[in-house]
């Protein structure tokens, strides 16, 4: 039996992300085993860091790549090799969950960490700045 720490820490990214874009708040354990066809108790072992057959990473594959409407599905090499999270801007007040490359995720983290500091008015210049050049592309 295998076992990858960042297998589990993508399966509890996605399980999140999942239920964030598609209804706005988290899936549970409980849901995304019946979604899969599998027990919850199998969602724990999985989380833990357990790799499930190469059937079942198919399915956990098409599974959260329909939830998260990617264009190009997960592989399970993805899900065994690389973290997920550093590909994804998640922003629950919006029921969002976006795909991005790593280095404009980066940059996204860099741009939150200095808007905490900003005024509430200044931030809301810094949008309408945002939406007027995303016009203009």
């Amino acid at each position: 039996m295998r076992i990858s720490k960042l297998f589990g820490n993508n399966l509890k990214f996605l399980r999140k992300a999942a239920g964030i874009a598609t209804r706005g708040n988290y899936f549970s354990q409980q849901e995304i085993a019946k979604f899969i066809g599998v027990s919850r108790k199998t969602i724990v072992f999985w989380e833990s860091g357990h790799i499930p057959s190469d059937a079942m990473l198919g399915r956990i594959c098409e599974f959260f790549s329909r939830r998260l409407g990617l264009d190009e599905p997960f592989s399970p090499e993805e899900l065994l090799e690389k973290d997920v999270s550093e590909y994804f801007v998640v922003i629950p007040e919006r029921s969002e969950v976006k795909k991005v490359t790593p280095s404009q995720k980066k940059m996204l983290d860099n741009i939150f960490a200095r808007a905490v500091s900003i005024s509430e008015k200044d931030l809301e210049k810094v949008l309408k700045l945002l939406d007027k050049l995303s016009d203009k592309f």
